[in-house]
């Protein structure tokens, strides 16, 4: 039995049990025994260092404490204040110094305890559920040694293990945890701090130390609210002692933090930011982290940037803070602001993680995010490369590539690519302008960038030639998507078809309540379509006995025009169209060029255009169809050809009599001919079908034409129902204060 104490005296030593390797080794009849004990002697013949370690109940991390301590060659010097469970007993192994302390709610009393305890004055303080790494027994030597431990302290960083559910996160603080105990102590039942032996307000010098300790931090909510609930009342306690220490406020403030009692902590962070001016002080860096913390949680953004601008001037230094900073624009909507707050953090970072946590691992993907949300993908691949991390990647759609023609519009392309970065595809962006500048904003956000310099013509299938996937959705470089259903789009493009697709497109008007949209064919499948003369409208099937099917997406563009602009550049539209038309008559031409003389006002011009489209073979299912028989006779109805728009709607009234968009149309020809009955029952027809994209054809336009009609009839109490169920809209409005105005 003696003979085995050696070799369990050996592993005890290997695990830095040196008081029960000391004991093992004592009752050992073994020759060697002796000589491991004169070594352990020789060993404490030379320590120089207390390290003082308060606990209670912690047998669960204990050992690893002070097993990390051995390599350090350290006097280990601890006062228990009152476990239940083996941490006593544990604590035996390590060291014969090992103290009970009556628990009097206070940390600093605690800890000083301790060290009155120390055969040394060196003074190394550790918490019992924290182990030591990096480092050597040298480097703490030669601070004590070095350094003039009258006005100076040490301090490491503590790495404290977060964990939540499966997820595990990270936080590093800076702490003072060396000291002479001739000159510092500790002061403050609480969140204890060393400050000097003679006047705890003198400023210490602070010298940091390449060591770390890793802190197993609070395991579960449970145990973090109830060390919570202590330390506020605590807290509450050394406020009465210390009423206008704003260290202690802060304290409270994020002690209610804590327990999610956000009203108090708001109040007391209102305070500590009253008092405290110098925010480069690192505690002080906390509370800054601490109260932002608490308005993201709660959402007050707004309060949260008023921080970010109180404190910013004197962060600048500060990796983790511009990170912080970064977080908070990102949830003001200022990406631009996060990207140059995160830049300036990764020039001025260390290899080394930061005080809150943060690293450039963490700093390359909240980059990769936001150029992510921009639809820069370019940029935001980078980022993940330089991320170093391959479970990183961007995820796109693999079968559609947003077809984006840019001129010179280098503001409107940003705002276009953005909107359209939820759709999350590549873009193919072909720039047929030549401003530079353009081309290198295309850069940030695709490869696939070209300048295209040939015949109009020639446009669509150069673009053609350019798609990698299977689908392709042109935009406009002047056009922003104003809404899409994700899901059903991806269901569209997620099998080859010989389809073509169309989509909504509002466009600026002028003077009216509405705005107006228009269809066009945008969504292309590269080995079924092609482009069949220089409108990229235009798409037709590459087999000639085969016709595309058109569906319609559910996607929304806006053009991103103010009304002059969309004006020249529906003049300019018109020029080209006329003069394609001239060399070849194209039904769908035609019909673009229609709809640009109706909706520029043009009636005469566009009713002839739109004969000319209707003269020629016609899909009735056709959405273009049905949107030029009823733009044709709005047109005729402004030219006060009453009797053609009739017409017209005696041609396709077997056809749309049951769409109310056609309805609509046929009550205005019926009410310009003062056939009001069927007017009435027209309208009357709209709103009971309401099956019209225009929200206002199917309730109140057709309920204020219904009060005109009944107006002129002179039955006015019904008008003015009319114009009542006509809601907001101005003209009604106006009807009803005209009726009410007669006698």
């Amino acid at each position: 039995m003696q003979g085995n104490s050696y070799q369990k005296g050996l592993v005890a030593l290997k695990d830095g049990k040196v008081q029960l390797a000391k004991e093992l080794f004592t009752v050992s009849n073994d020759s060697r025994a002796k000589d491991q004990l004169a070594r352990l002697e020789k060993r404490k013949s030379k320590q120089m260092i207390s390290a003082c370690i308060i606990t209670k109940n912690n047998q669960a991390t204990i050992e690893e404490c002070l097993a990390s301590l051995y390599k350090y060659n350290v006097e280990i010097v601890i006062a228990d204040t009152g476990s239940t469970d083996k941490t006593v007993e544990l604590a035996q192994q390590f060291t014969d110094k090992v103290y009970h302390f009556d628990w009097i709610d206070d940390f600093a009393a605690a800890r000083n305890f301790t060290a009155s305890k120390a055969s040394f004055d060196y003074i190394l303080s550790l918490d019992s559920d924290e182990y030591l790494v990096g480092g050597s027994e040298q480097a703490l030597i030669n601070f004590f040694k070095n350094q003039d431990t009258s006005k100076t302290v040490g301090l490491y960083k503590v790495v404290s293990i977060l964990s939540k559910g499966k997820k595990q996160s990270q936080i590093m603080n800076n702490v003072t945890r060396l000291y002479d105990r001739r000159f510092c102590k500790y002061y403050y039942r609480v969140h204890e701090q060393v400050c000097s032996l003679a006047d705890e307000s003198t400023s210490l010098v602070v010298h940091a130390l390449n060591i770390r300790a890793i802190h197993h931090g609070y395991q579960d909510e449970q145990t973090l609210r109830k060390k919570s609930q202590r330390d506020v009342r605590l807290l509450l306690e050394q406020l009465k002692e210390n009423s206008n220490r704003s260290y202690f406020i802060y304290q409270l403030a994020k002690g209610y933090y804590i327990l999610k009692n956000y009203h108090q902590s708001f109040e007391y962070f209102a305070q500590f930011f009253a008092q405290q001016k110098n925010y480069r002080i690192q505690w002080v860096r906390d509370a800054i982290d601490a109260y932002i913390k608490l308005c993201i949680q709660t959402k007050n953004y707004a309060k949260a940037l008023e921080c970010v601008k109180l404190c910013q001037d004197q962060c600048q230094d500060s990796f983790d803070m511009l990170c912080i900073f970064a977080i908070v624009y990102v949830f003001n909507d200022d990406d631009e602001q996060a990207i140059t707050s995160l830049k300036k953090a990764l020039a001025i970072n260390s290899s080394d993680m930061g005080e809150f946590g943060w690293s450039k691992k963490k700093v390359y993907q909240e980059l990769a995010q936001v150029y992510e949300r921009q639809g820069k993908w370019v940029l935001a691949q980078d980022m993940l490369a330089n991320a170093n991390d391959e479970t990183l990647q961007l995820k796109l759609n693999q079968h559609l590539t947003m077809i984006v023609l840019a001129d010179d519009e280098t503001d409107k392309l940003t705002a276009c690519l953005q909107s359209l970065a939820v759709l999350k595809a590549n873009y193919l962006i072909i720039v047929k302008g030549t401003n530079p500048k353009t081309i290198e904003l295309a850069r940030q956000y695709s490869k696939d960038v070209y300048h295209f310099s040939g015949r109009a013509a020639d446009l669509g299938n150069y673009c053609l030639t350019k798609l990698k996937t299977d689908y392709g959705l042109i935009v406009h470089a002047n056009e922003k998507l104003l809404g899409a259903d994700l899901d059903v789009l991806k269901q569209i493009t997620s099998k080859k078809a010989g389809i073509v697709g169309r989509v909504r497109i509002m466009v600026p008007t002028k003077d009216d309540e509405l705005g107006r949209q228009t269809h066009n064919l945008r969504l292309l499948v590269k080995s079924y379509s092609k482009f069949n003369g220089p409108n990229l409208g235009d798409i037709t099937s590459k087999k000639s006995k085969q016709l595309l099917r058109q569906v319609e997406l559910p996607l929304i563009l806006a053009k991103n025009l103010a009304y002059e602009e969309y004006y020249q550049s529906e003049l300019t539209k018109q020029t080209h169209l006329e003069a394609s038309l001239k060399e070849k008559a194209s039904p769908i031409g035609w019909y673009e060029l229609a709809e640009s003389y109706y909706y520029l006002g043009n009636y005469v011009a566009a009713s002839q255009a739109y004969f000319k489209f209707l003269s020629g073979p016609l899909d009735l299912s056709k959405e273009e169809t049905l949107t030029a028989v009823t733009n044709l006779i709005s047109a005729l109805i402004e030219e006060k050809d009453y009797q053609r728009a009739l017409e017209v709607v005696n041609t396709f009234k077997s056809y749309y009599q049951e769409l109310s968009d056609f309805q609509f149309a046929a009550g205005r020809a019926y009410m310009n001919l003062a056939r009001f009955s069927e007017a009435l029952l027209a309208f009357e027809s709209a709103q009971r079908l309401a099956n019209s994209d225009s929200i206002g054809i199917n309730t109140y336009l057709s309920y204020y034409q219904q009060g005109v009609i009944y107006e002129v009839l002179g039955k006015k109490q019904r008008a003015i129902g009319a114009y009542r169920l006509a809601g907001k809209y101005k003209l009604a409005q106006a009807g009803i204060k005209r009726l009410l105005a007669k006698k």
